[in-house]
């Protein structure tokens, strides 16, 4: 994470502490299967309480994100301790079909879903996938969207500028409770976007047109 998403020179240019948790063998319980067995969002608890209570941060402006398998962990926080957090940014992943927060406390979000995704798919993945079945990206917007209580899509901006064979439209939601922003990006995998590596046999193509630690930024320096 400190290589591919930028966030320590972001850290140092805008005044912010980041930090990196680490899950166990590089897994976070993100609720996608009831057999996990690690506390997972105990760990979080315990993690930015102690941040807090060492005032290293401040306790109103706690953000999380994550990649993957951690972006669906800050999903999970956002439904369970809502109250410990300002705001989550995903990147590159959906709603697990086995663990869905419909409704709760609106928690502001930023979603980053390329269309190229081949681990995880951008129509979800199935129902006894080894990885476990997801909503579509479309129906993780739509859950997010009823969760915050968006009355629609207030304005899309659409970024081409590298001519690396992808695209990505900015949307923001209109009328929320609380902030909700999608990166579309058409034609990208995988990967982190904007981390500066090429495509991958395993991630798929990669985007130079956005870079998802700079526009997670941007969103949580709005809120």
């Amino acid at each position: 994470m400190r290589k591919k998403a930028g966030f320590d020179a972001l850290a140092k240019k805008h005044g912010f502490i980041v930090a990196y948790p680490n899950g166990k063998k590089r897994r976070w319980n993100d609720g996608r299967s009831a057999s996990a067995g690690v506390d997972d969002v105990g760990y979080l608890v315990d993690f930015i309480t102690a941040l807090v209570r060492d005032g290293r941060v401040d306790p109103a402006k706690v953000f999380l994100a994550g990649h993957s398998n951690g972006g669906g962990m800050a999903m999970r926080f956002a439904c369970d301790r809502p109250d410990l957090i300002a705001g989550i940014a995903v990147i590159a992943t959906k709603i697990p079909t086995a663990y869905q927060c419909r409704q709760g406390r609106p928690v502001p979000a930023i979603f980053f879903h390329g269309t190229l995704d081949p681990i995880a798919p951008h129509e979800g993945r199935p129902q006894g996938s080894r990885l476990g079945a997801t909503l579509s990206a479309a129906d993780t917007l739509r859950v997010w969207a009823s969760r915050n209580r968006c009355e629609g899509i207030a304005r899309t901006q659409t970024i081409d500028r590298r001519n690396d064979g992808t695209s990505a439209d900015l949307i923001a939601y209109a009328g929320c409770r609380a902030a909700l922003w999608q990166v579309l990006i058409d034609g990208h995998g995988h990967d982190w976007p904007g981390n500066g590596r090429g495509a991958t046999r395993l991630q798929g193509p990669a985007t130079k047109e956005v870079a998802a630690g700079q526009l997670s930024w941007r969103f949580f320096d709005r809120l």
